[in-house]
């Protein structure tokens, strides 16, 4: 019988494709495996970390800690725990704690569950009935805070005068509001992110909101006709008095002016809107970072900008997100009963 090529005369036997001049090299699989598992397991965890924002994840290490604290002091199991524990729980809160932060809690326990790899007890038919009674009884329209429009915000930088934190809060107002910043945005602009070009800037949103993949987005923001209120103008004056060239383009400026090398916290931005907005003496309470952003939608959509370009401009994904900020400042602009004659 003919010898098949792979086979060898003398009863040798068949070459091992796995030996040869690396072979001193190799090692079993799960040796080589045992040597990167502490580095894969970190970095999986680093990326399972990085799936929400820190202040999320903070959000919900209190919301399973206040669960966990309930569960514990009636005997109940909260890492596995029973629908009838979750719906109890969710009822003994009901019209104590706002449906906005029980939708949360509901969430982190969601979370924890699928992380321990069992089923969330949110999931049941009878939680989900209980809920659903819940926001029907319990349920409010959010209290929007009011849209800082083009009048409100030139009020606002009107009595700023040249001291550093006057020149960063010009620039904060006015470019939060042109740009239709979130005051994530803001704080997590980086100088190295704006170009300033002939025609205005141009503004590289490294990740957003709604733009977790971190993809980016581009905008530009154009010269602003008036002087006073122009953010292109506004960004070069602060750039310039604070000597900042690069980092963090929003800064805390302390009580006796000097520039810190940290950003500006969300927290911070928040508090300078309300601060600004008392000194043009608009109930600062009204006011909020987010104002910024309403009021930008809002003005274009008084001026007459179509909505494609509002939320192409603004980064919304849907034109229902879109109106949610603008509706409240359309509510008297080409009103039927404006028109009834009365």
């Amino acid at each position: 019988m003919r010898q098949k090529p792979d086979e060898t005369d003398g009863g040798g036997s068949r070459p091992d494709p796995g030996q040869g001049d690396n072979a001193a090299t190799l090692v079993p699989v799960q040796d080589a495996l045992a040597l990167d598992l502490p580095e894969l397991l970190q970095r999986a965890q680093d990326y399972a970390r990085k799936s929400k924002s820190d202040r999320t994840w903070k959000a919900y290490r209190s919301d399973l800690e206040h669960f966990s604290a309930w569960c514990l002091a009636r005997g109940l199991e909260p890492v596995r725990a029973e629908p009838a524990t979750l719906r109890l729980y969710l009822t003994d809160h009901a019209g104590k704690l706002a449906v906005s932060t029980l939708s949360r809690r509901l969430s982190a326990i969601t979370e924890a569950h699928q992380a321990h790899g069992v089923p969330s007890p949110a999931a049941s038919p009878e939680v989900q009935f209980t809920w659903a009674g819940i926001r029907r009884t319990h349920g409010k329209p959010p209290k929007g805070k009011e849209a800082a429009v083009m009048d409100v915000v030139a009020a606002m930088v009107a009595p700023l005068e040249d001291r550093l934190i006057d020149h960063r809060d010009r620039a904060l107002l006015l470019l939060g509001f042109a740009a239709a910043f979130r005051r994530s945005e803001l704080a997590a602009l980086l100088v190295e992110e704006v170009a300033d070009t002939p025609d205005g800037l141009r503004l590289a949103v490294a990740r957003s909101k709604t733009d977790q993949e971190a993809e980016g987005e581009v905008l530009g923001v154009p010269y602003g006709s008036n002087p006073l209120t122009c953010p292109v103008r506004a960004w070069r004056k602060w750039l310039e008095v604070a000597g900042i060239t690069d980092g963090p383009a929003f800064r805390a400026v302390n009580r006796h002016g000097h520039l810190s090398n940290e950003p500006l916290e969300t927290g911070s931005i928040a508090r300078m809107v309300k601060r600004r907005a008392q000194a043009a003496g608009l109930p600062p309470a009204d006011f909020a970072a987010h104002s910024l952003r309403a009021g930008f939608a809002t003005t274009a959509a008084r001026r007459g900008v179509p909505e494609r370009e509002i939320m192409r401009h603004g980064r919304w994904k849907t034109q229902a997100v879109m109106r949610g900020y603008i509706r409240e400042g359309q509510l008297f602009l080409d009103n039927p009963a404006g028109k009834l004659g009365l």
